[in-house]
């Protein structure tokens, strides 16, 4: 799938979710029961199939709550599956197909609808070397006995596209939504990577200290008895 194959409205819908960010080319699971996107998800389906998720900030007064304030950075999806429940409840898959800036917002009501820029990656030389260090780091991840799997290695390495490895990679493993947004908003793909890199980096190096740690605490026990 080519993000150059959709275009994105100018005008689209959103769902503002706290603690959620989605990522370009990953799929997300929804369950619409709220009026609001009941009524979004009958509209987008008529048309172009697309909305986007943009993840509600959570740093604000409590008297500013309701507003549901946006960041900056949102991903642009596309419905892949939308099946209706009797009681007026639907089950989306969503797959994730362009970051785009927030420019505005449009419409608040009865859902939210924003004023959205493509948002497209920009690319350089050094791309391919630091993919190569990611892909180490998740092997070491996994001998580790990390959150990496041999079935997301067998998914992620094939992967031609050096911007749906990263953005995969780091959709599956970051689980802390503010660096996940903090990752989704850089435009840079080098930059994105590194901060992955970093990130399971550091987690590798807290993997490794646990295990060298139990491994002490079994040869004291064995020196015991």
């Amino acid at each position: 799938m080519s993000d150059d194959s959709f275009e994105i409205p100018k005008n689209l819908p959103v769902m503002t979710l706290r603690g959620v960010v989605l990522f370009p080319k990953a799929m997300m699971p929804l369950r619409i029961f709220e009026e609001r996107y009941r009524q979004m998800l009958d509209e987008v389906l008529g048309t172009t199939r697309m909305f986007g998720i943009v993840c509600e900030r959570e740093n604000v007064s409590e008297d500013e709550v309701h507003l549901e304030h946006p960041f900056g950075v949102a991903t642009a999806g596309l419905i892949r599956v939308s099946k209706k429940h009797d009681d007026g409840t639907s089950f989306v898959l969503l797959q994730g197909i362009k970051r785009v800036k927030v420019r505005g917002i449009s419409q608040e009501l009865p859902y939210r609808i924003i004023e959205s820029e493509e948002m497209d990656s920009i690319r350089d030389e050094s791309c391919p070397l630091i993919r190569g260090k990611i892909k180490q780091a998740l092997e070491q991840n996994k001998m580790l006995g990390g959150e990496v799997t041999d079935e997301m290695l067998e998914f992620l390495n094939p992967l031609e596209d050096d911007d749906a490895f990263v953005d995969l990679a780091a959709y599956t493993l970051c689980k802390h939504t503010l660096r996940k947004q903090a990752m989704l908003e850089v435009q840079h793909l080098s930059k994105r990577a590194d901060m992955l890199l970093t990130d399971l980096h550091r987690e590798n190096d807290r993997l490794a200290t646990i295990k060298q740690l139990m491994n002490q605490s079994e040869d004291d026990d064995k020196e015991q008895n």
